[in-house]
């Protein structure tokens, strides 16, 4: 095979999996891997970063980042409401979905859809197995595609027949379809073949186990019954026999008092429609650990602040870092009110429940200085360390930067450094360094991607989101196994994604970048404590900050941590604490 053409299969490749993670949130993995191939291989000749910006955006890949977008927009709510059970899920597999452009072509399909109706990569929608009404009305649509029609459209509902038999399906099973526009720019604008199925909303099980007495198991049957499966397709899926799933059913029958199937999926349907206006549209916040308290600022912001520890403690301000938040273990916090610490915890903008904060990315960390600032005045704050956890090492430096008469130390823990060489990528683990490189040079495709992680969380996906940040850290997989630890990390997640992708985005746009500049801001002692099998930012690129800084840093390498040294060893945290003078 000619380079070009394996080049050109790649890009294919990536682009079949820029639609499908949209549309499939467990893809996400998948995807990861074919992007992170195709910018290695852009990147395969570079030394440095500082001037190179945006350098592996293209028109081709850049335009399919942006519909795929849209499309993750607009499916998001649907998409949600249609999840199953995990392990239903995995079981059942995707449904058929393909996207139309305004040529009639059928520029993606999902693995379902191409084997059931043979679609190829040149198939167009007239190469469908349908009806002239049918094909005449899909035709009727895609004339409307780039056109200032009205987005209120409804869907074009049609049958399609399975030609080939697919799990689930076969060959001749009619396949309930609609087809609806996905609206772009002009002239970019996208028809959605998908499956007509039922809207299974999330607080669903909750209301047939309430009402009815439903096991886990019985509410599972009734979404599969809810989206027109019949009997033998439950028992595929669930790997059970006929007989057994029939006799699930006819147990649901005498608890919903139903007197047929035909019957009890009317029921479903119904109930579906109460079970929409209930649950929250935010997940919950988790309960506090420490004491709330907010701070108005004079910008008429309220910021959140949780605080840890006695109240007549030794002031340290903990700045969390972009995927965790002021949770903290049990042992982390008994330490605290041991030692006598007192943990001031405010929560950045777009974090949390914190107000958000539209001001322009590069600018995000000498505005949580300023803030940082004003809290401490309001507050009463003085002679206070700045602990930076992670990626709030910026937002540390910037703070001592923007309020030297309140903090004398800065405490950098698994903290992130300026990022002057892409060879500071070198130890990263896989999620982190494709984050990163997406980040550095393509920062207009970054939401995407932070979107359809997010994606994937919400999706019931943390454990697996969790084991790709630490698969190059043993160590910080082995502290995973401490229940307290898990739960603080998954409580972490949840924090940085209550309220989208925003959070995310800015730390990780600022992460990736030089900021010496803030570093240059401030002169105060600096103490770096780090663990040795950091998967994130490696040990090397912290003795060289190290020693860029002089006389001004403190180093402390555990050789025995990972990034989750501050849950790992609290007390040998709390001892550098200890020695910057508090």
């Amino acid at each position: 095979m000619e380079d070009g053409e394996e080049t050109d299969g790649q890009t294919l490749e990536l682009v079949e999996s820029i639609y499908r993670i949209a549309l499939e949130p467990h893809a996400y993995d998948a995807f990861m891997g074919r992007w992170d191939t195709f910018v290695q291989d852009r990147l395969s000749a570079l030394d440095l970063l500082r001037s190179e910006v945006g350098i592996m955006e293209t028109s081709e890949i850049a335009a399919h980042f942006e519909i795929a977008e849209r499309l993750l927009e607009q499916t998001r709510n649907v998409g949600e409401a249609q999840l199953l059970a995990p392990e239903t899920r995995a079981a059942a597999g995707p449904d058929p979905q393909f996207l139309i452009d305004s040529s009639g072509g059928i520029v993606w399909s999902n693995a379902a859809a191409a084997r059931a109706f043979r679609l190829k990569r040149t198939s167009r929608f007239d190469d469908l197995d349908l009806p002239d009404r049918y094909l005449k009305a899909l035709e009727q649509r895609i004339a409307t595609l780039g056109t200032e029609s009205e987005h209120g459209d409804p869907p074009l509902i049609f049958q399609m027949s399975a030609v080939v038999a697919t799990d689930g399906l076969a060959v001749g099973d009619m396949v309930h379809l609609q087809a609806q526009r996905l609206h772009e720019k002009l002239g970019s604008d996208l028809l959605l073949v998908g499956p007509l199925v039922a809207h299974w909303p999330p607080s669903m099980p909750k209301l047939l186990a309430t009402t009815y007495g439903l096991s886990q198991s019985e509410c599972e049957i009734c979404e599969l019954l809810s989206r027109a499966h019949r009997p033998k397709d439950v028992a595929s899926y669930r790997k059970s026999s006929i007989a057994t799933v029939r006799t699930q059913i006819k147990s649901l029958l005498v608890k919903t008092g139903c007197g047929s199937q035909t019957e009890l999926v009317r029921l479903l349907h119904l109930l579906m429609r109460v079970a929409e206006n209930y649950g929250p549209t935010r997940p919950a916040a988790p309960i506090s650990q420490g004491k709330m308290t907010t701070v108005l600022l004079d910008s008429g912001i309220l910021m959140p602040v949780e605080v840890h520890g006695p109240a007549n403690g030794k002031p340290v301000i903990f700045l969390h870092g972009m995927l965790d938040g002021a949770s903290l273990t049990l042992q982390t916090r008994e330490a605290l009110a041991c030692r006598g610490f007192r943990f001031i915890c405010p929560t950045r903008p777009w974090f949390g429940d914190a107000e958000p904060d539209y001001g322009p990315m590069d600018t995000a960390p000498v505005r949580i200085g300023k803030d940082v600032r004003e809290m401490c005045e309001k507050m009463g704050i003085r002679n206070a360390v700045v602990l930076g956890h992670m990626a709030g090492a910026v937002y540390a430096f910037a703070s001592a930067a923007e309020a030297p008469e309140h903090i004398n130390a800065i405490v950098s823990v698994s903290g992130g450094v300026p990022i002057i060489s892409r060879s500071q990528f070198a130890d990263m683990s896989h999620r982190q360094r494709i984050v990163a490189y997406t980040a550095r040079y393509t920062p207009s495709l970054l939401p995407f991607v932070v979107r359809a992680g997010i994606n994937q969380i919400n999706s019931g996906g943390t454990d697996r989101f969790m084991q790709s940040l630490y698969a190059n850290s043993p160590i910080d997989m082995e502290t995973l196994t401490d229940p307290e630890v898990s739960r603080v990390v998954l409580e972490g997640y949840k924090f940085a994604t209550r309220q989208g992708h925003s959070a995310f985005e800015i730390d990780s746009y600022q992460v990736v970048r030089d900021w010496s500049d803030l570093v240059a801001g401030s002169d105060v002692p600096v103490s770096l404590v780090h663990g040795a099998h950091d998967p994130v930012v490696s040990a090397r690129s912290v003795r060289e900050f190290a020693a860029r800084l002089g006389n001004r840093a403190s180093l402390e390498i555990f050789e025995d941590a990972g990034q989750l040294v501050l849950h790992q060893y609290p007390d040998r945290v709390l001892d550098v604490l200890a020695k910057v003078g508090l």
